[in-house]
């Protein structure tokens, strides 16, 4: 099973240490819909078992 992860930031140019887990979960309809929808950050990051599957939402 799949493990993916949503990451997101506040800033507008972010590094490889500016990413925050947001969420982790099996579910990827999960992860999309908390990709898509994840307030307070600049920027989201969705990745499927480690491989950047969003880069920037």
């Amino acid at each position: 099973m799949a493990v993916y992860r949503v990451y997101g930031t506040g800033k507008a140019s972010p590094g490889d240490g500016d990413w925050e887990l947001l969420l982790e979960t099996g579910d990827a309809v999960d992860a999309t819909t908390t990709a898509h929808e994840t307030e307070g950050t600049f920027w989201r990051r969705l990745t499927e078992d480690g491989h950047v599957v969003l880069a920037r939402v």
